[in-house]
């Protein structure tokens, strides 16, 4: 005879989240019941066995804090796990007060659909575990055998998790890891991570992290969804993200729970995302969107600590000819050459950034008189009117450069670019390969 479905109870005032999540949860040994309030949440706790419950934060009414502090008061509803699931209450104090509310974890929308799977899987079989538990001490009368057994199944569960769990003291000393664990950072078995003097502070790549996650863990009393930097046993970096609690010990010593999940995939994928909206593909330079992002950063700074800056804009001579006659290939192969050269004569502090086209865009920074301006241009230009090899083919180019400055020329990035551009322009109409400064351009 097949098993009767475990219970979950979505608790949310929007049909559509609540739509959302059933979705997501929808499987054959699982019924799932819905409640849109906190009120009408109570009345079917008292009226069900639920292995977990999904509550969200902002309800009418009852608030998910209220709601989950009364299912915990009742009879029923005393031992079942809440997980909060929020769009809104995604803050450090809401994380905290859910947790003391009774909650087992707390979740911030977009839920990730396999993530959420989970996390309830683990749920749903410690909850069968302990029907099973249940029904063989019930028939064996609570004997030392079957309390043996409970051990061995929640320990079985422990084992067989695939998150990494961990228990460890405040100088970092793992004193219980779990297999996944020591998976995760590159050990085969869990014996080589336990006893271990300061090893889970040694495993973190940024050494002021160990600081900043000490202090929020001993300050809040919770780090939730942190994500950083862990240096495995063969001395690979990974990213990972840890929820974890402060813990009693037996002797009233303080310790670490937690779990750790590796996100290295999902976080590669964010940082090739930003990468690719933030730098030009062909040069590897930074792309009209990052410059502007700079150079606002950079504007601040400058009226904040009464400096100034210049904005170049370069335009290559003599590129259109290259393209048209010898193709794309070569045009493309000249800009790498050409935003190559560049790059070593511009100073580490500040920016290349390729505008569009063949337009290049420079913002230097901290700047403190015009003869050094006036250097940097010339040099650029004398590293592009050097001959170009391209394959056995050999071209000679050159570059018109304006120039604006901050704050005599414009005091906002849009203006001090176009001013540059212009000045660009009229260099370009004196002949080209020279410097014009805005500031002899009407404005």
């Amino acid at each position: 005879m097949p098993d009767k479905p475990l219970e979950i109870l979505i608790v949310d005032d929007t049909p559509m989240n609540l739509v959302v999540l059933e979705h997501m949860l929808k499987r054959g040994d699982i019924a799932i019941r819905t409640a849109q309030d906190g009120q009408q949440a109570l009345e079917m706790v008292e009226a069900h066995d639920f292995a977990l419950i999904l509550l969200d934060v902002q309800m009418p009414g009852l608030n998910g804090y209220d709601t989950a502090r009364a299912i915990k008061e009742s009879p029923r509803g005393a031992g079942v796990p809440i997980i909060f699931v929020t769009s809104i209450f995604q803050d450090l104090e809401n994380v905290r007060r859910g947790y003391e509310v009774g909650a087992v974890d707390y979740l911030f929308r977009p839920v990730d659909a396999q993530m959420l799977r989970s996390k309830v899987n683990v749920f749903i079989d410690l909850r069968r575990q302990k029907a099973l538990l249940e029904a063989e001490i019930a028939q064996r009368r609570r004997t030392e055998e079957a309390l043996r057994r409970a051990e061995e199944k929640y320990r079985t569960i422990f084992e067989r998790a695939v998150e990494g769990i961990f228990q460890c003291d405040l100088e970092g000393t793992f004193l219980e890891v779990n297999p996944a664990t020591a998976r995760l950072l590159g050990y085969d078995s869990p014996s080589e991570l336990v006893g271990r003097p300061g090893m889970g502070l040694d495993i973190l790549v940024d050494s002021e992290e160990r600081r900043v996650y000490l202090e929020k863990l001993l300050r809040d009393g919770v780090v939730a969804n942190r994500e950083y930097q862990i240096r495995r046993s063969d001395g690979e970096h990974i990213w990972v993200s840890e929820s974890s609690r402060l813990a009693e010990g037996p002797d009233g010593e303080r310790l670490i729970e937690g779990v750790l999940e590796d996100t290295t995939e999902s976080k590669k994928s964010a940082l090739d995302l930003h990468y690719r909206a933030t730098y030009d593909g062909l040069t590897n330079i930074p792309n009209r969107l990052l410059f502007f992002d700079r150079l606002e950063h950079a504007l601040a700074r400058a009226k904040r600590y009464g400096y100034g800056l210049a904005v170049l804009f370069l335009d290559l001579d003599g590129f259109k000819s290259v393209n048209d006659n010898f193709g794309h290939r070569a045009g493309d192969e000249l800009l790498l050459q050409a935003a190559g050269r560049l790059r070593r004569r511009v100073r580490a502090s500040d920016t290349l950034a390729r505008l569009g086209g063949d337009e290049f865009g420079v913002l230097l920074e901290r700047v403190t008189e015009l003869d050094s301006v006036n250097q940097a241009a010339e040099n650029m230009i004398a590293a592009l009117v050097e001959p170009f090899l391209i394959g056995a083919a050999e071209f000679r180019i050159g570059v018109s450069v304006g120039v604006s400055l901050f704050p005599g020329d414009a005091e906002d990035a849009s203006t001090l670019v176009s001013r540059a551009d212009a000045a660009m322009y009229a260099a370009k109409k004196e002949g080209g390969n020279r410097l014009a400064f805005a500031e002899s351009i009407p404005g």
